[in-house]
């Protein structure tokens, strides 16, 4: 087999998604450790941006083609559920966590924390207060979707190698892990994420490590 690259900081709830498909389907690779706009990333992706990848001759960027090509060239457990209903499901999901739920949770909430921009180099705590409903208000729509078996099934999917890493990140902040612990669905689920053997293969170092 053509040796498999994942190109991108390890950090990145994107790179690690991208990680966690190919641990899914058994699949080893190699992380290339590069920033965004770095040469090897500029290489393959317009924009600079994180993951981008490389399989043999192919090369490709964006998490969700990169995933979407995982899962339909390797052997190994499904990432698109196979019926109708529940792929047009973990679509739209899918597209909801990377467009609404990922820019607040991680772009918004917890790079407040990790490029505090307070005096003194300290979180500016008004920033972050003013997020803090924002993200309670996003935390319930998806404790919802669990309830409603629209997310987190028995069957591991596209959806959740997008969701895990926001969540997992989320939790290690003060206010986010108090709301997932109230919220019981959401923090069993990321309790199941840390058991499972493709999270915990994949798990990065903490961010700014």
């Amino acid at each position: 087999m053509s040796q498999v690259q994942v190109i991108g900081l390890p950090q990145s709830n994107f790179v690690w998604a991208v990680r966690i498909a190919l641990a899914e389907k058994g699949i080893a690779h190699e992380l290339v450790v590069a920033p965004p706009h770095s040469a090897e990333v500029n290489a393959i992706h317009p924009f600079g941006k994180l993951p981008v990848f490389r399989h043999g001759n192919v090369t490709l960027c964006e998490s969700r083609t990169i995933i979407d090509y995982i899962d339909e060239t390797f052997e190994g457990p499904p990432l698109v559920p196979t019926t109708r209903e529940a792929a047009l499901n973990d679509a739209q999901w899918t597209s909801i966590i990377a467009t609404t739920i990922e820019p607040l949770l991680i772009r918004q909430y917890l790079f407040a924390y990790m490029f505090p921009q307070g005096a003194g180099g300290a979180p500016d705590r008004t920033a972050i207060d003013i997020l803090l409903p924002k993200v309670e208000a996003a935390l319930d729509i998806l404790d919802d979707s669990f309830a409603a078996g629209k997310l987190g099934g028995e069957a591991f999917t596209r959806s959740d190698t997008y969701l895990f890493p926001i969540l997992f990140y989320a939790r290690t902040l003060p206010e986010g892990g108090a709301m997932i612990s109230a919220r019981r669905r959401l923090s069993s689920y990321v309790d199941r994420g840390l058991a499972r053997s493709s999270i915990l293969a994949t798990m990065p170092p903490p961010p700014g490590q």
